[in-house]
């Protein structure tokens, strides 16, 4: 599965005890006055929240986040659990917003069905009812800096890339799969219809009828 890397230049904060980048959540370092071993003893709340960096671990692997990115989710799901959000909906919140600022192209219905998964259930829901409750989960979000932008046509392209590269590597080689990358691209600029509609029907209109038919299945 494809992940687009962005560098950050770190914009330094510290939050108790540790020096964070604003931007991608990476722990640079410590401050001064306190051990990480005195920051562990003194601050049990994040650390002591064992089962909320379990079910971010499973879902991150699950959905092959690099580790910067799940450092951002951690950073970012404990604050929000601080704003009284619930865990699910502060790991949702904070996956789908630490994929986006790093660029790394993931979509809200495969990120909540493995959230899901981790509890023992495998149900998928519709894409406009997650947006719906992620714009419910980001109307608690009290930080600004908190933002999610909303994904553009290149974004669920890529996305819907990485979704089915691996269907496709058992029916076709990597060349073909570039073809069909490089045409897609090119395409989508000229569909004029929502974002993911757009990024579907570009995939689907440079696709074999054979390879339509069972892509058409993933895509739904």
């Amino acid at each position: 599965m494809s992940i687009v890397i962005t560098q950050c230049s770190h914009k330094i904060t510290e939050i108790e005890g540790e020096q964070v980048c604003k931007d991608c959540g990476v722990v640079i370092g410590y401050s001064e006055t306190q051990s990480v071993g005195d920051w562990k003893s003194h601050n049990p709340g994040l650390f002591g929240m064992a089962d909320l960096y379990y079910l971010v671990s499973t879902v991150a692997k699950n959905l092959h986040l690099p580790s910067y990115a799940i450092q951002t989710i951690i950073l970012t799901s404990s604050k929000l659990r601080k704003m009284k959000i619930s865990k699910k909906q502060a790991v949702l919140f904070a996956i789908v917003y630490s994929c986006r600022i790093h660029n790394i192209p993931r979509l809200l219905e495969d990120i909540f069905y493995e959230l899901e998964k981790s509890s023992g259930k495998k149900i998928r829901y519709s894409e406009n009812s997650l947006l719906k409750l992620l714009n419910k989960i980001s109307s608690k979000v009290t930080d600004s800096e908190l933002f999610i932008s909303p994904p553009n046509k290149e974004y669920y392209l890529q996305a819907y890339l990485a979704k089915i590269q691996e269907i496709l590597s058992n029916d076709v080689d990597k060349q073909y799969f570039e073809i069909i990358r490089v045409r897609a691209l090119k395409q989508i600029k000229e569909i004029h219809s929502d974002p993911s509609t757009a990024a579907k029907d570009a995939i689907l209109q440079n696709t074999s009828r054979i390879l339509r038919t069972k892509l058409r299945e993933v895509l739904a």
